[in-house]
């Protein structure tokens, strides 16, 4: 991607797509200031790129910035209404402030655009598991599964609803994580979500060693949600937590 942007700015540097491109690999790199730049850049040639104000804002959480990441989802809605990815990152952002109400509310409004928008139940269910309503988490969870058509995951929910009705929620989050590691033998997880369940079981030293690998692919997950998501609330007292943020090149 960026070779690919590099050369379309070398014919052309009023490429406001190309600089998101751009933007975005700078991101993945985690080189945060290169990649705001870009940023800049693009909505000075054009502020009207719905797309690209979804990645500005997500770039800004990466930052732990949720003023600037509001503004930018607001407006990439307010330029594509029915832009089912836009909305979608507008609900996500209420986790960070944990007004998971707003959350349910934003993403059902997202799922009126389009009911089999898989995403949507995903974290519209995530809100439900923040809320405390556990039925609805794994019947959201397997909707997205479904409408994924995604067979590794559909087995995992009716698993960790199975333990769920045995030995209720602490005891499917134990499981889910359990079977999230089986399945990273065999299929990619994204290293982060298992530290993330791990967080919530308050396990740390485990999460921190998922967190570790994490850190050395540059997981995407990571970082846009070490900053300010509820799955990490339990590691931020640690001074590992601190030392992983210095070492991404993020603020404290």
């Amino acid at each position: 991607m960026k070779t690919y942007a590099t050369r379309a700015l070398a014919l052309d540097d009023t490429q406001a797509e190309a600089h998101t491109l751009l933007a975005i690999a700078h991101d993945s790199d985690w080189d945060w200031a290169a990649a705001a730049r870009e940023f800049e850049r693009a909505l000075e040639l054009n502020p009207n790129l719905s797309r690209t104000h979804v990645l500005y804002g997500s770039h800004f959480d990466s930052l732990g910035n949720q003023t600037q990441a509001f503004t930018h989802y607001r407006r990439a809605v307010e330029l594509e209404p029915l832009n089912l990815n836009a909305n979608d990152n507008l609900a996500t952002e209420y986790f960070c402030s944990k007004q998971y109400g707003q959350v349910v509310e934003y993403q059902k409004k997202t799922l009126e655009i389009d009911p089999t928008y898989a995403p949507a139940h995903q974290k519209l269910g995530t809100a439900y598991r923040l809320m405390g309503k556990y039925d609805l988490w794994l019947e959201e969870w397997e909707k997205a599964a479904k409408l994924n058509n995604d067979s590794e995951d559909l087995a995992l929910v009716k698993a960790v609803s199975q333990e769920y009705a045995k030995s209720g929620y602490l005891g499917a989050m134990k499981r889910l994580v359990a079977l999230q590691e089986e399945q990273a033998k065999r299929i990619y997880i994204d290293p982060a979500w298992i530290a993330g369940h791990y967080a919530v079981l308050g396990e740390k030293d485990r999460a921190f060693r998922w967190l570790e690998k994490a850190f050395a692919e540059k997981s995407g997950f990571l970082s846009a949600n070490i900053k300010c998501a509820p799955l990490f609330d339990s590691l931020r007292s640690d001074p590992r937590y601190a030392d992983l943020l210095k070492r991404m090149g993020l603020p404290q």
